[in-house]
C-alpha cells in the first residue's frame, strides 16, 4: 500500500496531504500569495501528524497546473527538491483534475480564471466511485470561445464560473445543473488520483518533473 505526501499550490488555496488507500491527512487553507509562507509550515504538520519521514515514503504527487504561474512554481519546486533529497518518484497530477475530484454531477465542467480575458478549462465524467477522466483536452482561451465537449447535465466548478458562469449559462441552457465557484484544487485529491499510479509503480524521476502552464508567461511572450 503505496504512502504519498501531496502538494497541490496551482490557485488561492494551498495544501499538502499525507496518506495511503487506508486513510489521508490534510492541511489546507485560502490565502493569495502567501504560498512560500504558508507550505513548508503545513509540510512539517502533516509529516509530524501521520509519524512517517520523508523515507519511509513511497513518492510525493504534486499539482502541476494549469493555475498561478508562481503557485504551480513553488509546488513544483518544492516537490521536486523533497523528492531528490529522499530519492522518491514523483505522480504529477493535472490541477484542473483534483478540481474535478470536488464536483457532485458525474459530468464535470472544470474552469479556472486564468486572468487577462482568459480561462483554463477541462471537461471530466466522474462517475460514482471512479476518478475522473477527462473528455477532450485542457485549454487556455477567452470563456465565449470554450467549447464544452460531451453532452446531457453538467456541473460546473472553479474560479472561472465565479467570473464568467453567465457566459456558460447561456451557452449551456438546461444541461447545467449548477455551479460553485468556490471549490478549489485539494492536495487530498491530488493524492487520490497520483495512488493507481503509484500502486503500478509508474513514477517519475524528479528531474523531469515540470510545470503545466498551457500558455508562456508574460516575460516569455515578450521575448524577441
Amino acid at each position: 500500500m503505496p504512502r504519498l505526501l501531496a502538494i497541490e499550490t496551482a490557485t488561492e488555496a494551498c495544501s499538502v496531504a499525507i496518506g495511503d488507500e487506508g486513510g489521508i491527512m490534510e492541511e489546507f487553507a485560502v490565502a493569495a500569495n502567501a504560498h512560500s509562507t504558508l507550505l513548508l509550515p503545513m509540510l512539517e504538520e502533516v509529516l509530524a501528524a501521520s509519524g512517517w519521514s520523508l523515507a519511509q515514503l513511497d513518492g510525493i504527487a504534486c499539482g502541476v497546473g494549469p493555475g498561478g504561474f508562481t503557485g504551480v512554481r513553488i509546488g513544483v519546486s518544492t516537490a521536486q527538491g523533497l523528492a531528490m533529497a529522499a530519492g522518491l518518484p514523483v505522480f504529477p497530477v493535472s490541477s484542473l483534475r483534483a478540481l474535478a475530484m470536488g464536483a457532485p454531477q458525474a459530468q464535470v465542467l472544470a474552469a479556472l480564471d486564468a486572468r487577462r480575458g482568459e480561462v483554463y478549462a477541462a471537461t471530466f465524467l466522474h462517475a460514482a466511485a471512479a476518478l475522473p477522466e477527462r473528455l477532450g483536452g485542457e485549454r487556455v482561451c477567452a470563456p465565449e470561445l470554450v467549447s464544452w465537449p460531451g453532452g446531457g447535465p453538467c456541473w460546473g466548478v472553479g474560479s472561472g464560473w465565479q467570473v464568467y458562469h453567465a457566459v456558460w449559462e447561456a451557452a449551456l441552457g438546461g444541461r447545467l445543473l449548477g455551479w460553485d465557484g468556490a471549490v478549489f484544487p485539494h492536495a487530498a485529491d491530488v493524492l487520490r488520483l497520483a495512488l493507481p499510479a503509484a500502486q503500478r509503480g509508474e513514477g517519475m524521476d524528479a528531474v523531469l518533473l515540470e510545470p503545466h502552464y498551457i500558455r508562456p508567461s508574460q516575460p516569455e511572450e515578450q521575448r524577441p
